[in-house]
């Protein structure tokens, strides 16, 4: 059980820390943007001043997908190392069965984010899609996999003797 909470914990880490180093931005990626005027054109006043408008515009740069998934995944992947952490302490039977669920639908956030909840940037060969997405859904898939083992041991494990249940002890037969 205890080797299960680890391999949540180290999911988790994964899930929070490898995105951050493998979205489009980290690795220098920016976004075109196109411009109207030519380098030497003539502009009457209006159009400078749409032009300077657009000038502003275009030093504001959207975001990727990837990185909006990047830092979802820093939530999903922290929380999944804490529910794998207190997992690892947890000694009630309803403890583990509830950190299990949680672990489960953590793995499945983690799954969610790059492939349909935010998604990555649409060029099948950017960091995002070779890297990012692979690790997210393999981590994803293994705490998925270690939270269902977990509950799975946990249903089929000893129940825990319960005080004063003569059948369990023995004690008080007659």
């Amino acid at each position: 059980m205890k080797v299960l909470a680890i391999l949540i914990v180290i999911a988790g880490l994964v899930i929070a820390i490898a995105p951050q180093y493998t979205n489009c931005e980290a690795q220098g990626g920016t976004m075109p943007i196109a411009t109207t005027a030519g380098a030497g054109a003539t502009l009457s006043p209006v159009t400078m001043l749409a032009s300077m408008q657009m000038s502003v515009a275009a030093t504001i740069v959207p975001k990727m997908k990837c990185l909006w998934s990047a830092r979802g995944a820093l939530a999903v992947g922290v929380s999944l190392a804490v529910a794998g952490a207190f997992l690892f302490f947890a000694r009630r039977k309803e403890t583990r069965r509830a950190l299990g669920v949680v672990g489960a639908l953590l793995g499945l956030s983690a799954i969610l984010l790059p492939t349909s909840l935010i998604g990555t940037c649409g060029s099948a060969g950017a960091v995002c899609n070779t890297t990012m997405r692979p690790i997210m859904l393999v981590a994803g898939g293994l705490a998925i996999a270690a939270s269902v083992l977990i509950l799975v041991v946990n249903e089929i494990g000893r129940d825990e003797i319960v005080a004063g249940d003569d059948r369990a002890t023995g004690v008080g037969a007659g």
